[in-house]
């Protein structure tokens, strides 16, 4: 999985992330759980999913996760009070809010 948003590329092939092809350091958990926003945009990814994709077979308290979304969204430069890719649904989840596409491989694109 390959997907493009705003500055960033999410190559899930290399597991990095790189604004304007400059590698951003990411922990594998918040790698992971990017991942995870991406492939299922628009869509809220509730908390239990998080922590199953995420912590398999793991107890995860919620502050784990809060520390988690923070780190991402520190890497993305992202204000939780206005965000322009990781939109809290309260109580229930996450979901990426912004604008995303999939990267096609050269060869698809002719």
């Amino acid at each position: 999985m390959k997907v493009t948003f705003d500055a960033f590329t999410l190559d899930s092939g290399t597991r990095q992330l790189l604004r304007r092809a400059e590698p951003i350091h990411l922990s594998p958990k918040a790698f992971d759980l990017l991942r995870l926003l991406l492939e299922r945009r628009p869509a809220v990814v509730g908390k239990p999913e998080i922590s199953e994709r995420v912590w398999p077979g793991t107890f995860v308290e919620d502050a784990s996760l809060s520390v988690l979304v923070a780190q991402l969204r520190r890497a993305l430069d992202d204000d939780p009070r206005s965000p322009a890719f990781i939109r809290t649904a309260h109580g229930r989840g996450y979901a990426f809010c912004g604008t995303a596409q999939d990267a096609l491989p050269p060869s698809v694109r002719g």
